[in-house]
């Protein structure tokens, strides 16, 4: 009867951090992409096809890629500004115009008399 040692087998003879940093190394990808939203798909591609490298390569490379964002949001324009005391708001543009004024300061458009 033949007896084997466990130091003829080289896999029990790694030191344990040795395979804690392997583990680290090869689940890398997944840790980069812990706060994305598709991280099951990172981590699921890690898993079963990291051992290759191709899959270890695309995995990085999906985790480090930046997320896509949708279609950029309009920007809200400022409210508009109530008129100081005495003054008004031009008919032509909007734009608030100061008492007593015959044409408007932004647009220079004719103000009714009315309002002067």
């Amino acid at each position: 009867m033949m007896f084997f040692s466990l130091w003829f087998v080289p896999f029990f003879h790694f030191h344990p951090i040795f395979m804690l940093v392997s583990l680290f190394l090869y689940f890398l990808p997944a840790v980069l992409a812990r706060h994305r939203s598709d991280f099951t798909a990172i981590f699921l591609l890690n898993l079963f096809a990291g051992w290759t490298f191709i899959g270890w390569i695309i995995a990085l490379v999906w985790a480090l890629s930046s997320e896509r964002q949708g279609p950029p949001q309009p920007v809200a324009a400022p409210p508009p500004q109530p008129p100081a005391e005495g003054s008004f708001f031009c008919t032509a543009c909007g734009k608030p115009c100061a008492a007593g004024a015959r044409f408007c300061s932004s647009c220079g458009a004719a103000l009714p008399a009315t309002q002067r």
